[in-house]
């Protein structure tokens, strides 16, 4: 029963998730969103839009050219479109390295790398640059560190971890109802120890609050082991607690998940890039890219748009209405990106067709 019990909630978890965050279709924008839809306070505004908007076409060549040999609508077709998605998602990341590389700590370019992760199905690692940022990150920061929440859900996404309830409770529903109590309150509890105010409505967060409460409803303790803090539930169960702190789902704090939008601290995660002046960022099973990163400029700094819910606020009234849901990157294979240029693909349809088999062998 624990085992069905883990595989229902990790579902359940991962489809809240995927709601959040939009379908992974071509023609959706959501997961492909530029969260910094004016460039603003980028060291090059100009190619990091220009890049946008280059690799936006190239996705749509990437899409017409699956339809050549396939029939709209059949699974092969599907399949050649969702390795063209993914590309999409990993030529988000070179925009960011490229023209504005000074915001890699902010909400904007942890979302884009979080959005990679979960339109291509993998689990989080270190392949993204920069992503999550560091815990002692301060300048341009994101008021919530996104990477390491979404490390935790994708944690629970992905494989379930700490001990098989079923076979410690032996057939006894109050110990059954324990150990699942410490399993579904660690993520939360690692999530809201990180950012207890923020609004995490981007990630269904407070949604899969309440599916957690309606799970737990029938603990005759109401998760009593959770009241002492996690030091019971690491020492029977093995779940993995950071801190002391134990969230009790059926009985959380005033106030708590926040609703604070997220932000930007003032400043810029690094005035001078660190690394090498030019930077192949490989990502998937085909896609690399040769990125120039731009020079630094005075007018470079933290943007300063908010997100609340899956909305962006502060935009100016020209863009509002547009740039979030229009906004889109592209597939891009093997790429040379420098500094004002935007990704150029050069619309050779055998070599994008050539990625996008890669990535389908590497994904099968």
């Amino acid at each position: 029963m624990a085992s069905q019990f883990f595989t229902i909630i990790a579902g359940a978890l991962f489809a809240l998730f995927s709601m959040a965050l939009g379908q992974t279709n071509l023609l959706q924008t959501n997961v492909t969103t530029n969260w910094n839809p004016t460039g603003e306070g980028c060291v090059d505004t100009v190619g990091f839009l220009s890049c946008y908007a280059d690799q936006g076409i190239t996705a749509n060549s990437c899409a017409d050219a699956c339809s050549v040999s396939n029939k709209k609508g059949s699974a092969p077709y599907n399949t050649c479109v969702t390795a063209c998605d993914q590309l999409w998602y990993a030529g988000n990341i070179g925009c960011w390295l490229q023209s504005c590389w000074n915001q890699v700590y902010s909400c904007g370019y942890q979302l884009t790398a979080m959005y990679y992760f979960h339109g291509t199905g993998l689990p989080q690692n270190s392949d993204v640059p920069f992503y999550p940022p560091p815990n002692n990150a301060s300048a341009g920061a994101c008021s919530c560190n996104l990477g390491y929440v979404y490390g935790n859900v994708s944690a629970v996404s992905t494989s379930m971890q700490g001990s098989n309830c079923e076979v410690i409770a032996g057939g006894d529903n109050a110990t059954l109802y324990e150990c699942e109590c410490c399993g579904l309150s660690w993520p939360i509890s690692n999530i809201l120890t990180a950012c207890p105010k923020s609004d995490l409505s981007i990630i269904s967060l407070q949604t899969f609050i309440t599916e957690v409460e309606k799970t737990l409803a029938p603990s005759t303790d109401k998760c009593a082991i959770l009241n002492n803090g996690s030091e019971t539930c690491v020492k029977n169960y093995n779940f993995p607690w950071v801190g002391t702190m134990a969230y009790n789902p059926l009985s959380l704090p005033a106030g708590e998940p926040g609703t604070a939008a997220l932000s930007n601290t003032v400043g810029n995660a690094f005035t001078v890039f660190p690394s090498t002046a030019v930077v192949t960022l490989t990502l998937l099973s085909s896609y690399t890219s040769t990125i120039t990163p731009a020079s630094f400029v005075a007018t470079a700094a933290a943007n300063k748009l908010s997100i609340s819910g899956t909305s962006l606020l502060g935009l100016p009234t020209s863009t509002r209405s547009t740039s979030v849901a229009t906004t889109s990157t592209a597939a891009a294979f093997t790429t040379t990106t420098k500094a004002s240029s935007g990704a150029k693909t050069k619309g050779d349809r055998l070599l994008l067709l050539l990625a996008v088999v890669l990535v389908i062998i590497g994904v099968l």
